[in-house]
């Protein structure tokens, strides 16, 4: 799936969604390298979990590139907010990346939970479906 950025610049991310018995389960792959690009990608993973009725919603991003610099998850974090529906608290996310994310994961974490949206960051499918459903 190809799509472009507020800039316009194309952005290659492939979403896949699956069902699963207690929640969606989306995979990425992309290569995000600026908040545009991150929001874009967000905007992209909302259209997918509109098309579903789950409130419980499993991100492995674990082959999607990001940026490793904190400056882009705040305003990534401030357009979740803003642009999207306040239904978006109702909504369960656990997102899994990969290890040398870990610290703009938790960054980010922190951004969305101090903002009153249900989201956790891990390293495994594993941890993040316990999280998900307990």
């Amino acid at each position: 799936m190809s799509n472009k950025n507020k800039t316009g610049n194309a952005m290659d991310i492939t979403i896949t969604s699956q069902e699963k018995t207690d929640y969606l389960f989306i995979e990425t792959n992309a290569v995000l390298l600026t908040a545009e690009d991150l929001i874009g990608q967000s905007e992209m993973l909302y259209e997918e979990i509109e098309k579903y009725s789950f409130k419980k919603i499993l991100i492995d991003e674990s082959e999607t590139q990001l940026p490793k610099e904190l400056i882009p998850y705040f305003d990534l974090v401030k357009n979740y907010i803003i642009e999207f529906p306040v239904e978006i608290r109702e909504l369960k996310i656990a997102v899994v990346t990969g290890e040398e994310y870990q610290e703009t994961a938790k960054s980010r974490e922190t951004l969305c939970v101090s903002r009153g949206l249900n989201y956790c960051s891990f390293l495994t499918i594993e941890e993040a479906e316990k999280w998900l459903l307990s």
